[in-house]
């Protein structure tokens, strides 16, 4: 419960001045927070052993950003969550040019998986982590 009035603090906290899209609500996302001009959508993928979950997050911007030349509005990152030991990293990103992860996808040559690292408190990634690891027993 107090991970969903976290997540709900740090939304009304953080949120751009535009409102949601609701494309990815549509598709089975959830939207768990907003930074800048950035919305933040998460599902779940897999529950592994010992309290690590993979899950996907993905980010919304309402303006074009640039990874290594490439354009995009969308990211699609694929995370490990070890709830057990409050850590994660990120396995994987597709990047996309246009919003709700629509469009052109593209991958980094350069990416590399990140370090396992506990996450800023009331953070987005602590958000992350909260929905990533409610209830480890919830399906």
């Amino acid at each position: 419960m107090r991970a969903a009035v976290l997540c709900l603090s740090i939304l009304a906290a953080t949120a751009p001045a535009t409102a949601a899209p609701f494309g990815l609500e549509k598709a089975g996302w959830t939207l768990v927070t907003a930074s800048d001009d950035t919305w933040v959508y998460m599902r779940h993928h897999a529950h592994g052993q010992d309290g690590v979950r993979k899950t996907w997050t993905a980010y919304d911007s309402d303006k074009p950003l640039r990874r290594d030349g490439f354009a995009f509005r969308s990211v699609e990152s694929l995370g490990e969550f070890d709830c057990r030991k409050g850590l994660s990293r990120v396995v994987d990103e597709i990047f996309h040019d246009q919003p709700g992860l629509a469009g052109r996808a593209w991958r980094s040559p350069k990416f590399m998986i990140t370090p396992w690292a506990a996450p800023a408190p009331e953070s987005v990634g602590a958000v992350r982590m909260a929905f990533a690891c409610r209830a480890i027993t919830q399906t």
